[in-house]
């Protein structure tokens, strides 16, 4: 949910309004990791004493709204306390989590004021129907890959398709979006779906298709730098993968290890597998 500002028949307390002439509420969060759960932790910061004091007596509340547009997951935190934890399965929650925090009514108010309201508002009276949304505290995304989505499972961020147009060109890349897309000729697209149904043959299509695809990545992320990609599903699950082997993914390593190498770190030995994959089909055959 990314927030839209729009007008309120109401002063709301917001930092690009001067709805209020004093006062701000604003949030911070992180997100810890369960065995089969994440744990938000929110911190909120609302310097507003009578806002603050509806909050106490009951009158209102602060909301959290929490939601991943991968998963189509979205859900709520409520709580009068300016710390307080929410806990989600794990299950659903992949890739960016927007977080927007709110003070809201918790029930009608006929009578609404604050000294603080803008000048324009003095001595104004107002109300509110419950669930209205009293502040805005602004826009948090925190990006969730989980442990169990190894990059050995080639779905987690890799797409193949065919091109759109009938043609013979080899595959292409692009990975623009939050995962890597390959393009492949309609010959090679049939081919790669009846390959699918041969798990033994898997790893050759690592060291075929998503190896070579690597590297383009790779050299990609050397030439540009990683500041476009930071954001993309790809980037943090290939970084994540990078990290447990102790590699970086940083100027650095970008700039003095092979491209080739950094593929093969991630796929653990694809070529060393593929070749396996070969001449364990090739026995089976002959037995």
């Amino acid at each position: 949910m990314d927030i839209r500002y729009k007008l309120y028949p109401y002063p709301v307390l917001i930092s690009d309004t001067d709805d209020f002439s004093n006062g701000s509420f604003s949030f911070r969060a992180k997100a810890d990791k369960g065995i089969r759960e994440l744990y938000f932790h929110f911190e909120l910061d609302l310097q507003n004493d009578e806002m603050e004091a509806m909050i106490q007596k009951g009158e209102a509340e602060y909301l959290i709204h929490i939601e991943c547009a991968q998963t189509c997951y979205r859900t709520t935190a409520r709580s009068e306390n300016v710390s307080f934890t929410k806990r989600i399965p794990e299950k659903y929650l992949n890739g960016k989590v927007t977080l927007c925090a709110f003070i809201v009514a918790k029930k009608e108010i006929a009578d609404y004021r604050n000294s603080d309201f803008n000048e324009e508002y003095a001595g104004a009276i107002f109300s509110v129907d419950r669930g209205s949304i009293l502040a805005i505290g602004g826009q948090y995304d925190l990006n969730v890959v989980k442990d169990t989505e190894e990059l050995a499972r080639v779905p987690s961020i890799f797409t193949i398709c065919k091109y759109a147009a009938d043609t013979d060109e080899s595959m292409k890349i692009d990975i623009d979006g939050h995962k890597i897309a390959i393009a492949l000729s309609d010959t090679s697209f049939q081919n790669y779906r009846i390959l699918t149904n041969m798990p033994g043959l898997l790893p050759v299509f690592h060291a075929m298709i998503i190896v070579p695809a690597l590297i383009y990545v790779f050299e990609t992320l050397r030439r540009e730098g990683t500041e476009n990609y930071e954001g993309l599903r790809w980037y943090v699950v290939i970084r994540k993968t990078l990290e447990k082997s102790g590699v970086m993914l940083n100027e650095e390593t970008l700039n003095t290890a092979a491209s080739y190498d950094l593929a093969q770190k991630l796929l653990d030995l694809p070529v060393d597998k593929a070749l396996n994959a070969i001449i364990t089909l090739s026995d089976n055959e002959e037995e």
